[in-house]
């Protein structure tokens, strides 16, 4: 349906154009006077005037046929952009499959990283349970010298 309509329209623009051409080129012709018609040279200039505006009529026409061409080759490369499904379809695949790709490649950062981070944590486990906060007593006696400590009597506690 579209496509009919479409060849349509270009048919007509173009024969449009041509009959105007024709008609220009048919106008632009000039007649040899006659020697009995020189007297009558009223008419003459009266057809002159005439054939001139009906060029410019027929120039007029060509250059709305022309641009009715210019938008329908538009229309046309709007509908290959809109409604070519297949190249729609191509480029959501592609973007799909990149970002499949990409998902797969965070999820192996995400496993590596939590490897390393589990593997610190036991090292940090380790040396926690070797040092002196880890003795719960040893712990209350630092908690309660430094509550001592922090407590404002007007002198520097940190020195």
């Amino acid at each position: 349906m579209r496509n009919n309509t479409f060849n349509k329209r270009a048919k007509d623009d173009l024969q449009s154009i041509l009959d105007n051409f024709i008609a220009i080129i048919q106008l632009a012709k000039v007649d040899e006077i006659q020697p009995n018609q020189v007297k009558d040279q009223l008419p003459r200039v009266l057809t002159n005037t005439t054939d001139d505006f009906s060029m410019r009529v027929r120039a007029a026409n060509m250059v709305r046929a022309f641009e009715s061409l210019l938008k329908f080759v538009s229309d046309l490369k709007d509908q290959a952009v809109l409604y070519d499904f297949k190249a729609i379809n191509d480029a959501i695949h592609v973007a799909r499959q990149r970002f499949k790709n990409q998902q797969s490649d965070l999820d192996t950062k995400l496993v590596t990283l939590r490897d390393r981070l589990c593997i610190d944590l036991v090292k940090f486990e380790d040396e926690y349970y070797q040092t002196k906060f880890h003795n719960p007593e040893r712990f209350r006696e630092l908690n309660k010298q430094t509550t001592n400590s922090t407590a404002f009597d007007g002198q520097d506690t940190f020195t």
